[in-house]
Order: structure tokens, then C-alpha cells, then sequence
């Protein structure tokens, strides 16, 4: 049996197409806003029982649409271990304040966003520890800045 190289689709070059697995889509969505699976489907070339296949302009397009800052990116690492915004939470306008200001905004106010991390975790009874926090705090930074989301 001949190996197809990784993004191999169907003879076509994984250049020109982007294949997204729907369980990843799903995952994606959990920290995207409301209707970003909808986009996603909009413009999906193929979709199959397991996978969605963009062409890669429009995924480009995609990714610049729901470009995420710091704040977003908390909520993507908080929603993978379990703790996810609630509609009586101040997480979704905190995470909208991150992104608007930006990384470096961010960066200078560490303190308060531990602060909001902290006062969150409590009125979840959850345990908080204050260099945990700032440690996801600075990975979130990492990581919108690496995905060009400096702001």
C-alpha cells in the first residue's frame, strides 16, 4: 500500500486545500463566537462524515475573521480543562477587554488579570493558585502573538 503524504486529498496538493476534522471544528467552536460553524460550512468545498476541506483562500479568510487576542486564547486553554464561560460569569467581557487592549496591555496588567482569574475561581469554589494563573496568562500572550494577534 503506497503512504500519501500528510493533507493528501483526493490526488490534489495540500496546498491549494485546508482539512479540518469536525471533532476539531467542534472543539474550535467552543471558543469561537456564536455562528463560526456555520462560516466554517459556508465555504467548505467538501464536507464528509469526518472532515471539512476548505480551499485554502478561504480558510486564510476564515483565520483573519476570527483572528482571537490573548482573551480568546484564555478561554480556548481554560475550555480545555473543563472551566467554560456561563452566561452569569464575567469571562466573556474580560476575555473582549483582553483582546481589544491587546498583548502588550496585558502584559502590564498581569496582576489584575490574575485578580480576575482569582475572584472567578472563588465564586466557582474552585482552587486558584496565583502562579498557575499567570503562568496561563503569559502562554495565552504566547500564543495570540505567535497567531500575529499582537494588537
Amino acid at each position: 500500500m503506497v503512504r500519501q503524504p500528510a493533507g493528501y486529498v483526493r490526488g490534489r496538493s495540500a496546498v491549494s486545500r485546508s482539512v479540518i476534522s469536525l471533532a476539531a471544528l467542534r472543539r474550535r467552536a467552543a471558543s469561537r463566537p456564536a455562528g463560526y460553524v456555520e462560516s466554517v460550512l459556508a465555504v467548505a468545498s467538501e464536507v464528509n462524515a469526518t472532515h471539512v476541506i476548505l480551499r485554502r483562500e478561504d480558510y486564510l479568510s476564515l483565520r483573519a475573521k476570527y483572528a482571537s487576542g490573548p482573551g480568546t486564547e484564555m478561554k480556548a486553554l481554560l475550555a480545555r480543562i473543563g472551566i467554560v464561560a456561563s452566561p452569569t460569569c464575567s469571562c466573556n467581557k474580560r476575555a473582549k477587554i483582553m483582546d481589544e487592549k491587546g498583548c502588550d496591555w496585558c502584559e502590564e496588567h498581569i496582576e489584575e488579570i490574575d485578580g480576575w482569574l482569582a475572584e472567578e475561581a472563588k465564586k466557582r469554589k474552585l482552587p486558584y493558585l496565583s502562579f498557575a494563573g499567570k503562568a496561563l496568562i503569559h502562554l495565552a500572550i504566547r500564543r495570540a502573538r505567535k497567531k500575529g494577534n499582537s494588537r
